[in-house]
């Protein structure tokens, strides 16, 4: 007769099952208080990271001090939001503006693709994907990427007050340390485990921010020598879809090449838009991506695309962009510990953890 199982294990796994039911209550309810801070908290890193290579420059024996390098990427930062927002007002509305336009051009072509394909086969009833197809709202499409732009810029101040408050933390945080653990050793562990986990988000969100500035400019380039309407608008939108693994890519290079069809009615033209945005996405994100990042992550396939699931479906797109560096802070910290080292373990990509 097999022994019972202790209550007190009974217990543990009760009281997980509980805590992580609460975090998912926690996160879903808190959505409006929790994104901004850990877009903050990324946007923190990103600003470090630049200040990093900031620092690394020297003149002759000159090397600018830390303050310095830390202003410095501030100042490249918001510049770059500056960028940002003038391409989103200058272009979101365009875009919607001209979409009933490219929506009649797209019903027009899927019921020439309906009639030819009906021509071709025996029988002429209506093609249900056709159908499906017909209804597709390019308006109402561009009208909710619109909204979710102006929903990430109406939390610009609070994410930008949180970057700041952060950076004034980051200085003075070591000595926080200090004071909270003051035995030596497991001061050592916990600042070797916040260094681990500052170095692999560090290197993914500096690489995967440089990654998607070369897909997006490349694109940008590609398509404004093809003559693509919105080429800037695209090249946002191919730099923020970047951010998502697998299928960010895929979407992507999908809305620029379907207008490429819908605007010049060309599908050799169409067909080489296609091969040179997938051979950007290809190069930078199969070529020179992995070069740069390395092993850092050391996430399984499996678990980047069940995270991206995971966050997907709790805080939308934002969530997806956030699933790989909110899961590499995850396995390293269930790395820490005995009793979820082997959750670690079946996390990580080779088997190996620290």
């Amino acid at each position: 007769m097999p022994s019972p199982v202790p209550a007190t294990n009974l217990i543990t796994v009760a009281t997980a099952l509980g805590l992580f039911a609460l975090t998912i209550y926690l996160l879903v309810v808190g959505e409006n208080v929790f994104i901004p801070l850990v877009l903050a908290i990324f946007i923190s890193y990103l600003i470090v990271a630049l200040s990093h290579v900031v620092d690394r420059l020297t003149l002759g024996n000159w090397r600018p001090p830390g303050w310095l390098s830390l202003s410095i990427a501030i100042i490249l930062f918001l510049l770059a939001i500056a960028l940002v927002i003038q391409l989103i007002t200058g272009n979101v509305r365009a875009v919607v503006d001209a979409a009933p336009q490219y929506q009649e051009r797209l019903q027009n072509l899927l019921s020439d693709i309906n009639r030819a394909i009906a021509f071709s086969l025996p029988w002429g009833g209506p093609l249900t994907l056709t159908t499906m197809l017909e209804s597709f709202d390019l308006r109402a499409l561009a009208g909710r990427f619109a909204g979710a732009l102006q929903s990430i810029a109406g939390n610009a101040f609070l994410i930008l007050l949180y970057v700041a408050f952060l950076l004034l933390e980051y200085r003075t945080f070591d000595r926080k340390l200090a004071a909270m653990f003051p035995a030596a050793e497991q001061l050592e562990k916990v600042r070797s485990t916040l260094a681990e986990i500052g170095r692999k988000v560090e290197t993914y969100v500096a690489v995967k921010t440089l990654a998607s500035l070369l897909v997006g400019g490349l694109s940008y380039v590609a398509l404004l020598f093809f003559g693509v309407d919105f080429a800037g608008f695209w090249a946002l939108l191919i730099f923020i879809l970047n951010f998502i693994p697998y299928i960010g890519s895929l979407i992507a290079v999908f809305f620029p090449t379907v207008l490429t069809l819908l605007q010049f009615g060309s599908l050799g033209l169409f067909v080489l838009v296609l091969a040179v945005l997938t051979g950007v996405q290809v190069f930078v994100g199969h070529v020179l991506e992995p070069r740069w990042m390395g092993k850092s992550l050391n996430l399984s396939p499996l678990i980047i695309l069940v995270a991206l699931s995971i966050w997907g479906a709790l805080w939308g797109v934002t969530g997806m962009i956030l699933s790989v560096p909110i899961t590499v802070i995850g396995a390293i910290i269930l790395a820490q510990f005995p009793v979820t080292r082997s959750v670690a373990v079946f996390m990580s990509e080779n088997g190996e953890v620290r």
